[in-house]
């Protein structure tokens, strides 16, 4: 079932994991329900029925502490059992050599990854560490230095989430919030379908987020505690059922915000699963996390939903430490730009026609709901490439600095090498940089003063410096490194 590849920090490969053994083991930072925040660390066992581990520190000694189950969505297809429980300190997997991280004591070295799944058929059979699909060496490299939390912009797994499926032996598109097709707007292609319709020939499986992010991920899962965003790749039609099991930082732990989500039957009424955006308060930064999974790039299927989004949103912001940096992490970028094709809105581009800007949802939510002054910065994923963006009115800023890290694994998105690039779009003027390559993200976070970080390839090699103190009317973010 598994292929074997050999990671840092991880014990030696075997093809064939016996029932118990330990295949993963990380931290996820969930909020809580009187608006703190808490690190829960998971352990993935192979084999359903397993018996969920004890946890003990890593170091100092003390007691061990036991960890529950979550519910499987489907043991057919997800044959592992996965464990939790909330940690103060970093731990150990009670009889194995698996360390969980601990709460964050710092935030002040941040990794950003995103897009960082493989598609079979187009590179090169999904080699892990080959130059068409380079996460594990990102994931390694972004190990080794040290961050005291990793951020993840969503779509962790590409291969097992395709466009079309066979449901009952005929091909139907997916629905992907409204994108999945050729159309200028958003609109669904036909009756709700997905990879969990009944009939479907591609079920979302353990297999694939196995072999997609958390075998390649191994180091990087060590390094820190996770923050996480869901992507598009994981709606409920797609790799959904997975993201809510193994992800998404909801959870029946006693003071934990959320339950475990689950995904309603694909034949369900309503079958698609809107997540609450929630706050994170780290040493000097808070963090705000929404999901923009069903915010159609093109258009506004969802449209008084990712308004009453934006409206929560200040109310997240208003509660905030008042000295915090305040960042928001979400999976569609608010502001972005992309090569204009058939399908895009002639009202939806620069006024030379070269580019598309999206996400004309959450722009439209924006609009009615402005954020401006509530966030320093947005970091995204989503589009296969890296962007930086800058927007200003009248020569002063008019917003947040936009970061779109889709570079992580996925191949990259033709046509999208733009450098440093500059237009109006009626009152307001765009500005940044793009650029076709693969990579991840180190940021920090300087309190009042703003913030740095770099982009850097997967040997680690900086492409591009960024820092919030730039000439927002000239070159936006960041700027590439010769």
């Amino acid at each position: 079932m598994f292929s074997c590849f050999a990671v840092l920090g991880a014990p030696a490969a075997r093809c064939d994991p016996t029932s118990g053994e330990v295949l993963s083991a990380y931290s996820i930072l969930a909020p809580t329900s009187h608006g703190g925040q808490v690190t829960i660390a998971r352990v993935i066992l192979q084999g359903a029925a397993s018996a969920c581990p004890r946890l003990v520190p890593a170091s100092g000694g003390g007691a061990a502490i036991a960890t529950q189950a979550r519910t499987n969505p489907d043991p057919a297809h997800f044959d592992i059992q996965v464990c939790e429980a909330v940690v103060t300190r970093e731990m150990q997997v009670q009889g194995s050599d698996r360390r969980l991280p601990g709460p964050p004591v710092a935030a002040a070295h941040l990794a950003v990854i995103g897009d960082s799944g493989c598609r079979p058929g187009s590179q090169g059979g999904c080699q892990p560490g080959s130059s068409a699909w380079p996460l594990l060496d990102i994931a390694n490299t972004a190990a080794r230095a040290d961050p005291d939390i990793v951020l993840h912009m969503g779509d962790y797994n590409y291969r097992g989430t395709p466009g079309k499926v066979a449901i009952n032996g005929k091909q139907e598109h997916v629905y992907d919030a409204g994108d999945n097709t050729d159309a200028i707007s958003c609109t669904l292609p036909g009756p709700y379908l997905g990879q969990n319709s009944p009939g479907s020939d591609q079920p979302d499986q353990w297999t694939n987020w196995w072999l997609d992010f958390f075998k390649p991920a191994t180091a990087l899962l060590a390094a820190a505690p996770w923050i996480v965003a869901r992507g598009n790749h994981e709606l409920c039609s797609r790799a959904g059922p997975g993201w809510f099991y193994l992800l998404d930082p909801g959870s029946d732990l006693p003071d934990v915000a959320t339950g475990q989500g689950t995904c309603p039957p694909a034949e369900s009424t309503e079958p698609q699963v809107f997540g609450r955006p929630y706050r994170l308060d780290l040493a000097g930064l808070s963090i705000v996390v929404m999901d923009s999974a069903n915010a159609c790039d093109r258009g506004s299927l969802h449209q008084g939903h990712f308004d009453r989004q934006f409206q929560a949103l200040r109310t997240l912001v208003d509660a905030a430490p008042e000295q915090s940096p305040r960042w928001l992490l979400t999976h569609r970028p608010i502001w972005a730009v992309r090569a204009a094709d058939t399908s895009t809105a002639s009202n939806q581009t620069d006024p030379s026609g070269r580019f598309a800007l999206i996400n004309q949802t959450l722009q439209r939510s924006d609009q009615r709901h402005p954020i401006a002054g509530a966030f320093e910065l947005i970091l995204s994923g989503h589009m296969h490439t890296f962007e930086a963006i800058g927007r200003t009115r009248d020569g002063m800023p008019a917003g947040p600095d936009q970061l779109v890290i889709g570079n992580s694994g996925i191949e990259l998105d033709p046509g999208q090498d733009r450098m440093p690039f500059s237009f109006a779009f009626g009152e307001i003027g765009w500005a940044g940089l793009g650029l076709h390559a693969f990579g991840y993200m180190e940021l920090q976070p300087r309190g009042e003063a703003g913030w740095t970080g770099g982009l850097l390839d997967p040997d680690g090699k900086t492409l591009a410096t960024c820092g919030s103190d730039h000439p927002a009317e000239k070159a936006g973010p960041c700027a590439p490194v010769d």
